[in-house]
């Protein structure tokens, strides 16, 4: 390892001269060493620091083999270069892997949950914790809790210890290392192994703020938000209840009733719309049936719909086939061919037969049993033979 690590000691420095050691192929851009650097690389859940190396722009910051490796994609000018961290990547990173620490340990001091993961995303920071159920109630004390905390402006220490030290801290989980342990400590609260950046103090991380909950493979994956991104978060959902006011002409306390009584509103519209639609369907098969002569006692009814509902012609398919002696062969032309085939009790024809010995015609794919059989295919195109083959082979038979 010949790079000194200059964000352990100070995560608030974002500029700082250095000699470049090496330069390594990556992929197709360049992989640079310093002697000295205040870029952070991926690693425990946080991101990489991007930035600048003189004029280069950072596109990662990865640890390899024990080097850590600037990626720019272009070659650089000069042995010695200033690098330039991006601070506001920094600091929002600073504020919720901080926030990360004091959120675990309240979930460890309220509800005895382990923290197994955590991962920090562009927008949003999750953990999983190790607990089996959690309420609306239970994340209104645990953000109070985390909230007093950042409150209460308590200073962010970090220290390298030793294994001996180890032994006497309250440690809330165990390190991973056995030397160059770096302890991250917020007294009374919180003392773990962590190799990230952190805030100097409490209150700079803002606020924190759970969004979200679900169930995961040995607990629950909460997803949060600290500090600026809380902020923005807020600044969005105040916009969306401002919006939502106004289109209902509402107070934002009135808001859930407005959007209830809408859904019910709705609810009841479809279904007098389904009223209707049933009413006109089964009006529209009486009529094709009264227009549709028979042949041999068996009424072959034949139809493409351009653009209709496939739900619409199943249920016109159930109307005509409650007529005895009857036979459907319905199809819709959209982007790609719906077909159903139907007939009534009374005719002794396998459908499903016929259904599957067309299909090739449209490219298609379906099936049923032998009264009622439906699908689709890619090919549109040869709808009308498709039909045409059914009506045939139904006509042998």
């Amino acid at each position: 390892m010949r790079t000194e690590r200059l964000y352990n000691d100070d995560p608030y420095l974002t500029e700082f001269h250095a000699e470049v050691v090496e330069i390594l192929p990556y992929e197709d851009k360049y992989g640079i060493v310093l002697n000295r650097t205040a870029f952070y690389p991926a690693g425990g859940g946080q991101p990489y620091d991007t930035g600048y190396i003189n004029d280069k722009k950072i596109y990662e910051v990865i640890e390899k083999d024990g080097e850590l490796l600037h990626i720019i994609d272009e070659q650089l000018s000069s042995s010695e270069v200033i690098g330039y961290v991006d601070w506001g990547r920094r600091f929002d990173f600073m504020q919720q892997h901080t926030g990360q620490h004091i959120l675990s340990a309240c979930f460890e001091k309220l509800f005895n949950g382990s923290t197994d993961s955590f991962h920090m995303g562009k927008d949003i920071v999750s953990i999983e914790i190790n607990i089996g159920s959690f309420s609306i109630s239970d994340a209104e004390r645990i953000e109070n809790m985390a909230n007093d905390i950042i409150y209460s402006n308590l200073p962010v220490i970090t220290r390298v210890v030793t294994g001996e030290d180890i032994r006497s801290l309250p440690l809330r989980k165990m390190p991973t290392v056995t030397e160059n342990i770096r302890i991250v400590a917020i007294r009374d609260v919180d003392y773990s192994p962590c190799g990230g950046t952190h805030v100097r103090t409490t209150g700079e991380v803002g606020m924190i703020k759970i969004k979200s909950w679900e169930k995961c493979k040995g607990g629950i994956r909460f997803a949060f938000v600290c500090g600026n991104r809380a902020i923005k978060d807020y600044s969005k959902g105040n916009s969306i209840i401002q919006t939502l006011c106004e289109k209902f002409s509402v107070r934002d306390s009135e808001i859930v009733g407005a959007i209830d009584k809408m859904l019910l509103d709705l609810k009841n519209t479809e279904r007098q719309l389904n009223n209707v639609t049933h009413e006109l369907i089964k009006s529209e098969a009486a009529n094709i049936i009264r227009e549709q002569p028979t042949a041999g006692g068996i009424r072959i009814i034949k139809r493409i719909y351009e653009s209709r509902n496939i739900n619409d012609i199943k249920l016109l398919a159930q109307y005509l086939t409650q007529t005895p002696g009857t036979i459907a062969l319905l199809a819709c032309k959209n982007d790609n061919a719906q077909v159903i085939f139907a007939r009534s009790e009374d005719i002794n024809i396998d459908m499903n037969g016929i259904f599957k010995a067309v299909l090739p015609v449209i490219d298609g794919k379906g099936g049923g049993n032998s009264r009622t059989a439906q699908g689709g295919g890619v090919r549109a195109d040869r709808l009308e033979e498709f039909m045409n083959n059914a009506g045939d082979m139904i006509i042998s038979k």
